[in-house]
């Protein structure tokens, strides 16, 4: 686990429910040490203030998928900050969860366990690559491939993509692809899904994903 203090941190004083987990816990507080930490290892779970120092957890979040780092963890923000489009930005960035502080100790606890539940789930089974057509996901690099040439893709894209192909020619509801992709699903609109299928047709190419109006959308790989 992998927890990233910034300022007016709430992790101290609740370390001991974070110990009681009994996993190998790492906290650092700069980015740069964050970074250096993501970039070498994949922690199931990661904590984040939203400001830390000259990057907030949202450039990190940004900085992860651009390095295409070996992070596979369920990823959560904490912010004072409780305006909207800071959420909606730290959700579309990567992150799995947002959370308000000061948060009650035993939300937090619960949490905890939830948290480290989607991880097991969203790992299960890995058997490292997916093949469907054209498309080769490598799980353990957060990799895409069409044809054979790597295509970059955000966390979340990669996720939204695994499980379309997951089920060939299945359509997913937008509420479907919420709830499977994100931990908390009241906080993702449906447009937050429409952009990233249209950033998906961008770089994967228009024929693989089918749009059912009003429905939700399928691969067709």
């Amino acid at each position: 686990m992998l927890v990233v203090e910034g300022e007016n941190s709430q992790f101290p004083e609740l370390m001991k429910s974070i110990e009681r987990l009994h996993l190998p816990i790492q906290v650092v507080r700069s980015s740069t040490e964050a970074l250096n930490v993501l970039v070498r290892e994949a922690p199931a779970l990661v904590l984040m203030d939203l400001l830390i120092d000259r990057k907030d957890a949202i450039d990190i979040l940004n900085d992860i998928d651009a390095m295409n780092s070996k992070d596979g963890g369920t990823r959560v923000v904490f912010s004072e900050r409780n305006e909207h489009y800071v959420e909606i930005t730290a959700l579309n960035s990567g992150a799995d969860d947002f959370i308000l502080k000061p948060v009650n100790h035993r939300v937090f606890a619960s949490r905890l366990n939830a948290w480290l539940r989607h991880y097991a789930v969203r790992n299960r089974g890995n058997e490292g690559y997916i093949q469907r057509g054209d498309i080769l996901l490598d799980e353990e690099k957060f990799a895409a491939f069409v044809k054979n040439v790597e295509v970059p893709l955000q966390r979340k894209e990669f996720e939204i993509v695994r499980l379309l192909i997951s089920r060939p020619k299945r359509v997913f509801s937008r509420d479907e692809i919420k709830e499977q992709v994100w931990m908390n699903a009241q906080n993702v609109r449906n447009r937050t899904i429409d952009v990233h299928i249209r950033n998906l047709r961008g770089k994967l190419g228009e024929k693989y994903i089918k749009t059912y109006k009003g429905i939700g959308y399928s691969y067709d790989g």
